[in-house]
């Protein structure tokens, strides 16, 4: 099987040499406002890092040569020779999921060739249900059991006498594990050497986290940083061994968890950037960009505001937030305009993606094709998830434009949020749920996690509710399931709903991480309904809810200026964290019982901030401007 997504793999055979060309300047001049075709600004992001990959492990070989001496090859101990007309199948393992450039070099004493092919994958996986959408995957390292099926460069290579010939693909490429197919022509070959180099934007990791209670907790955090790492280049990718494109609702979240690892925005203000050249007519930004293939996806416009609101809340840059003011507005006026005669957002233009999430029961059918759509609304087109989420972003927005100096934009927004929850309310919930569609033709499969969350998200639930809502819609086999990218946005609702609800979850909430952990992941999976990507930045939350819920640091003022400190002493007999705040702060937190079987809490700030605490169960406590706090608890 092969499907080659990204258009990067190569097929090649030897052809007579052409003749060279020689570029010329183009001669672009500007004059009276004409542009040229690429109008070139100074780069914005570092180059990227680059380092070695351990790519040394042979679990499959067929041909005359040991595996010892494959293993040396590797390794780069000695070159191999392979016989002439020789054949030879290897199927080579990474020490972790890589992204890397690779090159081999080749060379022989007399004339001759090579064929190569390189069947890359990001694991070992079962016969597929679907190829690609569609996958079965268990132990990523089950090659007794297991297929390599993935895209694949097939090379034809003539070597002269006694010259190196070096094959490199032109860009890097993603696996766990590849396949080699290789064939020497009619004299001997020598692989002189094979070399992978990954390739990746430079993170520059600030934080730490050593939890010795959690045995599970340092390679969770190691493997978040992984997936993280391996998605991110020139932008924010949502994965690298399929589309490597950044879609605005991926990377919100995955640049919250950015902040926190390193205190770098240079990465997201391109992001951001980016989405606010991609607006178009209708006022929406696509969902990805830059993308050959300009698409819509209806709440990923909103998406992109949050990042916004984000990134002035952990930064500050005021002037950066307010240009995109008008932009931010233009989102909302969409949304507005498809408010309905119930109050609510609906009727969406039927190019308009509605994607919500990756859902079992949300697939397509012939009457409609889009996947991870609400199953209940397709027909009448009313899903409740988008005027929740345009509710919760008003809410986002206003408190965004107040601290930027437009406090007439907040009152609006927050009026148009409070009307869209009062239809909410009104159409949506059934006296017991938040329904994914109008509540008198709500089905069988009407209800969803997602609703529930986003009820408490947009305020739409009442504080009363949140604890039942939540948890009887996670216990409930019933209701359609939140995934891994939703499972962000599900224990933001889980910590609004109460310390109780929030922590009574921890127990149970890393399950499906540990669950890939022991199926030998070494980055985080796309989600566990079609199982198409294993690696998928989203997948990192464990980041977001170790450094801010856990270790209690919470960012509530511009700039990062003033934190919540509010750390989860009953989650964690002993804790030692660094975390970043901002692009020139790091916060460390650290735990541990004393003799008298209290704990001793320290937070040490390497310059002073606004500080508010909270002990579990207790009363906030302003401690002003400070850059060390003693804690007993």
């Amino acid at each position: 099987m092969h499907t080659d997504s990204l258009q990067i793999n190569e097929q090649i055979v030897p052809s007579s040499a052409k003749e060279k060309i020689t570029p010329v300047p183009y001669n672009i001049k500007t004059l009276n406002g004409e542009l040229p075709p690429w109008r070139l600004r100074s780069r914005v992001i570092p180059t990227p890092e680059q380092t070695p990959a351990s790519v040394n492990t042979v679990r499959k070989n067929v041909g005359s040569l040991d595996s010892d001496d494959w293993v040396a090859y590797l390794s780069g101990q000695h070159s191999i020779i392979l016989a002439a007309g020789s054949s030879h199948t290897l199927e080579v393992q990474a020490d972790v999921h890589s992204t890397a450039f690779l090159r081999w070099t080749f060379k022989a004493t007399q004339k001759s060739q090579i064929q190569m092919k390189v069947t890359y994958s990001e694991g070992y996986e079962n016969e597929p249900r679907s190829y690609p959408f569609f996958r079965s995957k268990s132990d990523r390292l089950d090659a007794t059991n297991g297929h390599i099926i993935g895209p694949y460069d097939d090379v034809t290579l003539d070597l002269p006498a006694s010259q190196t010939v070096v094959y490199e693909p032109f860009w890097f490429r993603t696996f766990r594990v590849m396949r080699w197919e290789i064939t020497a022509g009619a004299e001997a070959v020598e692989l002189s050497s094979f070399d992978a180099t990954q390739v990746n934007y430079p993170l520059a990791v600030k934080a730490s986290w050593d939890e010795p209670g959690d045995k599970d907790a340092k390679q969770i955090w190691d493997v978040s940083i992984r997936t993280m790492r391996n998605c991110m280049f020139d932008g924010y990718s949502d994965c690298p061994f399929y589309e490597q494109l950044q879609y605005s609702g991926d990377s919100r979240s995955v640049g919250l968890f950015h902040y926190l690892l390193s205190g770098d925005d240079r990465l997201m203000r391109q992001t951001i950037t980016n989405f606010a050249a991609s607006v178009t007519p209708e006022g929406l930004t696509q969902s990805r960009f830059p993308s050959h293939v300009p698409q819509i996806i209806a709440g990923f416009s909103l998406y992109w505001i949050l990042q916004i609101c984000d990134h002035h809340l952990y930064f500050g840059d005021t002037a950066y937030a307010r240009s995109f003011l008008p932009r931010i507005d233009g989102v909302f006026e969409f949304f507005e305009s498809h408010i309905d005669g119930l109050g609510r957002v609906s009727g969406f233009p039927e190019d308009v993606w509605q994607y919500v999430d990756w859902v079992t029961t949300w697939g397509a059918t012939d009457t409609h094709p889009d996947k991870g759509v609400p199953t209940s609304g397709r027909e009448s087109n009313r899903h409740t998830y988008f005027s929740m989420l345009y509710a919760y972003v008003l809410k986002q927005a206003a408190r965004l434009v107040r601290d930027v100096g437009r406090p007439g934009y907040a009152d609006e927004y927050e009026s148009r949020a409070a009307s869209v929850i009062k239809a909410i309310r009104t159409h949506c919930f059934d006296g017991k749920f938040f329904t994914d569609s109008t509540a008198y033709i709500a089905g069988e499969e009407a209800h969803s996690q997602h609703c529930q969350v986003f009820a408490v998200l947009s305020g739409a639930a009442t504080p009363e509710e949140r604890p039942r809502l939540l948890k009887e819609s996670f216990s409930d086999p019933d209701f359609s399931k939140c995934s891994y990218v939703m499972m962000f946005y599900a224990l933001r609702a889980f910590a609004i709903a109460g310390d109780e609800v929030y922590e009574s979850a921890w127990g149970s909430v890393w399950d499906p991480w540990r669950k890939m952990l022991a199926n030998n992941l070494t980055t985080w999976e796309e989600d566990d309904v079609r199982q198409r990507s294993d690696c998928h930045a989203w997948g990192s939350v464990p980041i977001y809810e170790y450094c801010t819920e856990l270790a209690g640091l919470h960012v509530i003022a511009p700039g990062s200026s003033k934190i919540l400190f509010s750390p989860r002493l009953n989650l964690s007999r002993e804790l030692k964290a660094k975390v970043a705040l901002g692009s020139s702060n790091t916060a460390t937190v650290s735990w541990s019982v004393q003799d008298d079987g209290r704990k001793k809490v320290e937070l040490r700030l390497e310059s002073p901030v606004w500080v508010i605490s909270k002990l579990p169960e207790g009363e906030e406590k302003d401690c002003g401007a400070i850059d060390h706090l003693t804690l007993s608890f």
